[in-house]
């Protein structure tokens, strides 16, 4: 049963689209648009070096979610933000929308070939960049888990944010909160049997709520092992009663589709 749930995708209208081929076909329902990090606080450059943004385009609109860096060529997000357009781009180096950034074009997009767009299971993708990235302080790669993640977790998550449900923009800064993974068990009370072996679901508090909301999807969900960041989930979906409703927001473990991502990548 899938109850409650809803993407995080922010779709922006296009304006100039001269330059895009028509295909309406497969874009990804959405409930609002928003694109935000609830209550979190502003990250400074070089403070999360593997997040990006992906934007996905068609004739006339485009999609805004989030990925990471895993190599020089490749993006690991969320097969959602990924499905149908007709181009993707990635936004590298960025923490504020306004600034500049290193603007790739992608050649390449890998969706999890059992992806349900309907229950996001197996909500995980890959981007290959036509362009190389070149690293420094502010553009970086990060690891990838390989170890189960448990319940009790802190995990770091960045997006753009604003503050509430009424806002019907994406944010300028990019934003980050921490919250802690619970058990799959207690994620179903909310969201029934739409929470999977390969889902991990995160607390969002209630006083105030912290944690993603729509147009976050892709983005990194990350722990610090031993010192050194490590990407263990990909940002998915949030309760549809709201981003402010304290229901736990749902993630694509990385460690279970670890194998996948090695055989489509190399990384």
């Amino acid at each position: 049963m899938l109850k409650y749930i809803f993407y995080l995708c922010f779709y922006i209208l296009l304006v100039d689209t001269s330059s895009l081929q028509s295909d309406l076909s497969e874009k990804i329902p959405f409930h609002k648009i928003n694109g935000r990090i609830l209550n979190g606080e502003n990250a400074t450059l070089g403070q999360f070096p593997w997040h990006v943004g992906v934007l996905t385009a068609n004739n006339y609109s485009a999609l805004w979610c989030s990925g990471s860096i895993i190599s020089e060529e490749w993006i690991l997000t969320s097969a959602q933000c990924i499905n149908g357009g007709m181009v993707t781009y990635v936004y590298a180096g960025l923490i504020d929308l306004e600034a500049p950034a290193v603007l790739v074009l992608a050649d390449v997009r890998i969706l999890h070939e059992d992806f349900d767009a309907t229950t996001l299971a197996n909500d995980i993708g890959l981007v290959q960049l036509r362009t190389p990235l070149e690293f420094d302080d502010a553009v970086a790669p990060i690891a990838l888990a390989s170890d189960p993640l448990n319940a009790g977790a802190d995990i770091t998550v960045t997006g753009f944010g604003q503050t509430s449900d009424d806002d019907f923009q994406i944010g300028q800064f990019l934003n980050f909160v921490t919250l802690t993974t619970i058990e799959n068990s207690e994620c179903s009370e909310t969201y029934g049997d739409a929470i999977l072996e390969g889902m991990v679901c995160a607390a969002t508090g209630d006083d105030p709520v912290k944690g993603p909301c729509i147009g976050d999807s892709g983005g990194p969900g990350v722990i610090n092992a031993d010192s050194d960041p490590v990407l263990v989930a990909v940002n998915s979906f949030i309760s549809g009663t709201g981003c402010e409703s304290g229901n736990p927001a749902g993630y694509t473990r990385v460690d279970y589709y670890r194998d996948w991502i090695e055989e489509n990548s190399g990384v």
